[in-house]
Formats: C-alpha cells, structure tokens, sequence
C-alpha cells in the first residue's frame, strides 16, 4: 500500500475582484494504483429561486459503495453553508469538529463558510452504508432568503471524498485541491493552473468538482473548461449549465443548491503534458467552489534520503566520517533509475558524491556507506546534508513526483582543537623593581568561549594541575619565564606556551604643576598656565602625551604636549578653560599629564602615580559699577554729537590695573568683542543711546551702563566773514544751526535798512550774495556792516538772535 503525502505541485489563482475568499491550493497527493468517488447530500428541499421557502432540512443521508476489491485510503468529509459558520456536526451519530475551515465573502451581508475533517477511522470501521448527517444549522436569515429581502443564496449540504486502492488500475496521480472561491455575475471568471505534471497515458483521466449553491435554473454562460477546451456531462452537466445541482456518481439531479461532479478529459490532456489549465465561468449564477480532483495516469518515480549512521567525528581532530544513508523511492509510481547522483554537504560545501547502483522499485530502497572528509574550513558545528537526484551542483537529472523532497538535514559536530593562533609573548620595563604581569594578555587573541589556565610547567598544563591563582598579576620567577597554557574547548584540549621578560628600556616620567594664581570667574574663560616635566626621566616623553583638566573629577579640558621633552626637560604652556554651569564656588582643579580625559594614559613611565597636580580655586567677583550718569552734548546735526566716553573713568575705577572699556551692546561687552576704538570721541548713533562699559581686573570683571544724548543749544554766531573764495570762512557760518534748528530763518539788512537776503535750512549758510530787496541783483555784496535777524523757529529759543556781521574781502 502506498502512503500520500503533501506535494510541491502549486495552484495558482487568477482572479481580480473585491469579495474575500481562500485560494484553492494542493491539499494532499495519492500516487499508486488509486482512483476516488464521493457521496453526500444537501439540507435545501427545493432549488433556490424556485419559491419563497427559506428553510433547510435538519439532516440528510446519502450512501456509502466500495466495490470488493477497492480498499478505503482516505476519507474526507466538507459541509458547508450559508452565514459564518457551524463548525460542529454529527456523522452517523459521532460528533465531527472542523480541522479546517474555509470562508466567503461576497459583500458585507451575506458570507459563505465551508468545513473539513478527515473521517478515515469513522468510514474504514463503519464500512458501507448509509451515512446521515446532522447538527448543521447554515444561517437563514433575511439576507440569504428570497427577495425583496435577500438574494437567494441559503444553503447547507455535506460531502465524503474516498481515496481507494484497486489492483486493477493503473498507476494514477490524485490530487485532492481545496479552498473556498467563486465565480458570480461580479468576478464571472476563475482561472487555475496546475504545474509540475507529468502525464504518462491520458487514458481514464478525469476532473472532479465539489460546489455549493449552484442552480439549475441559472444558465447564464456557466462553462468549465480544460485546456481551454469546454468540457460537459450530458445530459447531466450540459456545456452552458455545469454547476446545476447533481451528482455524477448517482445521477441525481435533485443535489439542490451544490454539486458532486466529475468528467472525462481523456480528450483534452495529452501525454507528455507537464500543467493543466482549468477555467470555470458563470455570468450569473453564483457558485463556490471548494474543492477540486484529478486523476492522471502518471509514472514517475519519488527519490528521497535518509541518513541511517554517522561514524566518526568522536577523536578531537578526526574530519572522516563514514556516512550510512538509504535511498527510498516511496509513494511513487515508477522505478528509480540505478546512478542516480547522491550530493553530500557540509553546509553548503560539496564534501562527496555517489549515486545508486540499481533500479530501485516502487516503494523499495537501498542502503549504502560514503566516507568523507570534512575540510579545514568548516567550523566544528555544521548542518550535514544529503541530496539524492543532486550531480553536485543543486541539479537533478530524474523527473520525480516530488521534486522537493530530496533532501536529509542533520546537525553534526566534529571535535575538534582549540586554537591558540595569536598567542604573544609578555616584556615589561624594569621600572619599580618588582613588575606584575597580566598574562590574560598574551592570549587575548584566542577565542574567549575556550577555557584558558596559566601553569609554570608543561607537564601541570597537560594535566590540569596547579594553575596560576592570579594571572592578571604574576611576578615572574626567573627572567625570562615560559609560561604554558591549557586551552579547552569543552571537549578537547592544547598545550602552548608563551614568554615573559623583564628588559631594560628608557622611559620618561610625566609631571605636571600649575604656575599662576587662578582666578576664577563665572563670565569668562578659566586662563591656566601650567609645566610639563620629564625631570626624573630616562627616555623622552612624546610629543602629543595627553593632558586632562578637572574640576571636582569633571573633565572641563584637555591638551597636549607640543613637542618631545627631553630626559630633565620641561615645557610650558597655557591653557583657556570654560568652566561649566553647576560647578560650586569652591573647587579642586586637577591638571593630569598622560591622561586621555578618562583617567587611562597612553605612555608607559617609570612612575605612573605622579601625574597629577592639584589646587583649590574659588570664584572671584569684584564690586558693581556705582551708577553712572548720563552723557549731554549739543547736536551737532541730525540729533548727533561727539562725546568723551572717558570722563567716566574716574567714576568707573582709579586703579591703574583695571581695564575699562566701552561697547555698544551688552552682548559684546559680555563676550568682550568689538570695543569703542575712540571712546574719547564717540559719536552717537541713535539719540539717546546706550553704552555699556566692561571694569576688568585680574579676577572677575562687571558690566555697567550709561546714556548718552544730545540737546539743542544756543547756536554760535561769528562776528564777520570774508566771501572771497579762498576756502577760508567763505560763508557766515552759524555753528549749531544747520541740521539743528530745521524751520530757522535768517534776515540779512543793509545798515540803510533794507532786506537784502532771506535763507532756510535748505539754503544753507549765506555766502554774501543778495537774493532779497531792490538791492537785489545776485551778486556780492560790498565790505561793510550788515544787521542780522536770526529766528529759530524753536520753542526753547522763542526771541530771535539780533545783531551786525561785518563782509570784508
């Protein structure tokens, strides 16, 4: 007797619509001398469409025939219905539980569902017979029933698919395909395609088909093709009418609302044929397909592998194994040819090739041994394969049932040695007279999952005997000293050894000290100036030797050396530090030469514990600015005036140490940028405008502010003025006027009285030419006394400026 199994072959559905469903796919493969029927019945007493019923029976029955000399493989029972679903019913009385279930749906009102469980046992020892079931409740409510409120779609039926063995068929492929999809008026259109076939013979090849609510009275283009060609049953399943309520088996044609059908395509596969095309259509009705059969005479055989024995990999270091393994040929239906190629892997490296040496027959094996040899390059731990049908290069070269069944999979682990690639031997300076090794690093470079002890003679390393208790701080016994190691790896081990040594070698040794006062304060930079030693040296401290400030163990700084300093040298240097929010007004500053900001060095020294130099430092503050006054000076036009900054000094600071200095902004004078570059003569640029003024000393400094602006002052009138050209008091220039008093006028009179000249603001100053009067005749007037009138238009100065100016040229 054969065994089934599931196969590779796909099933591919094609369709494009908007309902949600479950594709139909391959469930289960027979290959053997076997063939199918099925039996079941429906719940519907009339067709739907056919009247206003909307009721189903409570169970239903329907006969089991097995003929003498077909014995029972499989068996299946599907139910299915209308709404969401019943997944509990009784058979015979035995309460069956759905394995699988299926569902449809065609829009938000109305859902399909459909059910599976294998009923072997409950046929194979009930026999032949009448089979009734029971406990199936499809919905029935409004949206299935009749219009105007449904759509006719209630339903609920069952059906038993039977594998079953005859001696005197030939040797057929049954696929058993299963899902829950449609075809309807919406998605009118279903297309399966069924690959890796191989047909040996066409004859007796046959389709078969279990559908629920198809009516007999829908005849709208409800085709079923294969290969493209329109396959029919008549009078049973005509051409247009294939989903109609019957059953092949029986003949009946009152299977109401489902179908059990199949059909001869003898005609339309041919051998050779390697897929099958199957379309089913309806332009109307609505039919859900759930599952689908074929039976093809097909003989092909189905290589596959075990691996029985594996001997070897049990000696640390060994990679031969010696490899037992049986080739089956199992649920075929044909020989497997002698040399087919047998690949072995080591993950995925070929480690050896064989192949069969005889015609292995249907459901027969043969058993063989390989020996290999795994390569260096495989790690211990391995997937050890076995691919049958494989020439070495994941190519086969037998057409099989299964094409993907050809492999055996196993973990496998070799014993193997350690290894102490990287081992390094140990020197350390003669510094302090006695020097600690830490011998971890000598083996730093060995896989940190072995176990690694330290041992002074070989003969305790090979035997695991008195390890070094410390080995991150060994004194050596003798100069040079081997030290041996014992590494395992759980479950093999090696001995190696490295070398320590204490040698002689020039070193340098780093001190620091800071050599100014500090001042600290919280608005500017901590200026530090500090000395690199090499006093006690031996050897040259590096240029580039790290250097890391603290304030109570925070970082705050770092630097360098510059260049080399000698053995006895020093250097000095200078440092800007912020010092940052949080740190108390008292501290500990710390300066470490050899530290990389984290408390580690990077130079070895004769003594590594002098590297730190250390001083308290308090914020400073010096007293604020008493308030200052502000700053008038007479506009000189446009609301501007040049002022002396620097009378506030006095006022400021009298000690000659102190900087003053002023800014125009407060942000500059925090950050101490861009100062008045003449303070002794600034001229305003707003009115008023602010200045800030900067007092620094040695320890803090502080920020004040002043306003300077301008006022409207008595203008100043000269006596005379000679209009002669030379570029010399040329005009009667009233100092304070122009840009100061805009709606000024000015009246120049002759001594006889007579007004001779008027002028504004945009005439300027009077150059001694007459534009006024019966004098008036725009050239200059001649040496002598002329009365002014000076009105300022102004209410701080409301009487006019009366007085003479005497021309002379």
């Amino acid at each position: 007797m054969g065994f089934f199994q599931k196969s590779i072959l796909t099933l591919l559905l094609i369709i494009s619509s908007n309902h949600y469903s479950q594709d139909i796919s391959l469930y289960q493969q027979f290959n053997g001398q076997y063939d199918y029927l099925a039996f079941g019945n429906t719940l519907n007493e009339i067709e739907n469409g056919l009247g206003n019923i909307c009721t189903v029976l409570s169970e239903s029955s329907a006969d089991l025939i097995l003929q003498t000399d077909q014995q029972l493989i499989a068996a299946y029972l599907y139910w299915a219905g209308s709404g969401a679903g019943d997944f509990e019913v009784t058979l015979n009385e035995t309460a069956i539980t759905a394995e699988r279930t299926f569902s449809y749906q065609l829009n938000p009102n109305n859902i399909y569902f459909a059910a599976f469980a294998d009923i072997t046992d409950l046929i194979s020892a009930n026999g032949n017979g009448t089979y009734t079931l029971k406990d199936l409740i499809p919905d029935t409510s409004s949206q299935y029933c009749p219009p105007p409120d449904g759509n006719s779609t209630y339903f609920g039926g069952w059906a038993v698919t039977v594998i079953y063995e005859d001696a005197s068929l030939p040797l057929n492929q049954v696929n058993i395909f299963d899902g829950l999809d449609s075809v309807s008026q919406v998605d009118n259109e279903i297309t399966i395609t069924l690959d890796n076939l191989y047909v040996l013979d066409n004859i007796g090849a046959k389709i078969g088909f279990l559908a629920w609510e198809g009516d007999a009275a829908l005849a709208n283009n409800e085709t079923l093709l294969v290969n493209g060609n329109l396959i029919s049953n008549p009078p049973l399943n005509p051409e247009d009418n294939a989903f109609n309520g019957t059953n092949s088996f029986t003949n009946s044609s009152e299977l109401y609302n489902m179908d059990i059908d199949f059909y001869n395509i003898e005609e339309h596969i041919n051998p050779g044929d390697t897929s099958a095309t199957i379309t089913l259509t309806s332009n109307q009705d609505l039919v859900m397909v759930n599952n689908i059969i074929t039976v093809l005479n097909t003989e092909l055989p189905d290589a596959t592998i075990v691996l029985d024995s594996i001997i070897g990999g049990t000696e640390c270091g060994n990679r031969n194994i010696d490899i037992g393994y049986t080739v089956y040929n199992s649920n075929s239906t044909a020989v497997l040819p002698a040399n087919t190629p047998i690949a072995f892997y080591a993950n995925t490296t070929l480690i050896g090739q064989s192949e069969t040496t005889i015609e292995i027959p249907i459901d027969g094996s043969e058993s063989a041994t390989i020996s290999v040899t795994i390569p260096q390059n495989i790690p211990p731990d391995f997937l050890l394969k076995a691919f049958v049908d494989d020439d070495g290069t994941g190519m086969g070269i037998i057409d099989e049932i299964n094409e993907d069944n050809n492999e055996y999979i196993m973990e496998f682990s070799l014993l193997i040695y350690p290894v102490t690639d990287g081992l390094e031997d140990l020197e350390l300076c003669d510094v302090l007279g006695i020097e600690l090794f830490d011998l971890t690093l000598a083996t730093e470079m060995i896989d940190p999952e072995n176990s690694i002890t330290y041992h002074i003679t070989e003969d305790d390393a090979e035997s695991n005997e008195n390890p070094i208790a410390d080995p991150e701080n060994y004194e050596n016994t003798t100069n040079p000293q081997t030290i041996y190691i014992r590494v395992e790896n759980g479950d093999c081990h090696v001995v190696d050894y490295f070398q320590i040594e204490v040698i002689i070698c020039p070193l340098p040794d780093a001190t620091i000290s800071i050599d100014n006062e500090l001042y600290a304060c919280r608005q500017r930079e901590l200026a530090i100036e500090y000395t690199v030693y090499n006093t006690d040296g031996s050897g040259p401290l590096p240029s580039g030797t790290p250097i890391a400030f603290y304030a109570d163990d925070q970082l705050i700084g770092q630097d360098q050396t510059d260049g080399i300093i000698i053995a006895g040298g020093s250097a000095t240097n200078f440092i800007e530090i912020t010092i940052p929010e949080g740190i108390p007004d008292i501290f500990y500053l710390m300066a470490v030469v050899d530290d990389i900001g984290n408390g580690n060095g990077i130079v070895e020294e004769l003594d590594e514990f002098n590297n730190d130099f250390e001083v308290m430092v308090e914020f400073g503050s010096i007293p604020p600015i008493e308030p200052l006054p502000d700053l008038v000076a007479c506009d000189q036009g446009f609301d501007s005036a040049f002022f002396d900054l620097t009378i506030q000094n006095e006022l400021i600071s009298t000690n000659d140490d102190d900087l003053i200095q002023y800014f125009t902004s407060e942000e500059n004078a925090r950050a101490n940028i861009d100062p008045i570059s003449d303070p002794g003569a600034f001229q305003n640029t707003s009115d008023p405008q602010e200045i800030f003024v900067r007092l620094e000393n040695e320890i803090c400094f502080t920020i004040s502010s002043f306003l300077i602006g301008t006022e409207n002052c008595e203008p100043f009138i000269p006596q005379g003025f000679s209009p002669n050209g030379d570029g010399i008091n040329d005009e009667f220039e009233i100092s304070g006027l122009l840009n100061v008093f805009p709606d000024f006028e000015l009246l120049i009179y002759s001594r006889e009285g007579n007004l001779i000249y008027r002028g504004y603001q945009e005439d300027g100053f009077w150059d001694g030419i007459t534009n006024e009067g019966l004098l008036f005749d725009g050239n200059p007037v001649p040496t002598g006394l002329y009365y002014y009138v000076l009105q300022l238009n102004d209410p701080q100065f409301p009487e006019a400026f009366i007085s003479f100016v005497y021309i002379n040229y």
